[in-house]
């Protein structure tokens, strides 16, 4: 189940443990801010 990067505020855990899992860090910082790299649990 891709989430298609969007917005983390409303994720759950399980949702960002899933969006973690299913992305690349290189990924997930060219889509997310700093911030919601940290609510996502993946250090910047």
């Amino acid at each position: 189940m891709c989430h298609c990067f969007g917005s983390v505020e409303g994720m759950s855990e399980r949702e960002r443990t899933e969006v973690r899992e299913e992305h690349s860090i290189e990924e997930l910082r060219g889509e997310y801010s700093s911030e919601d790299l940290e609510r996502l649990g993946v250090t910047a």
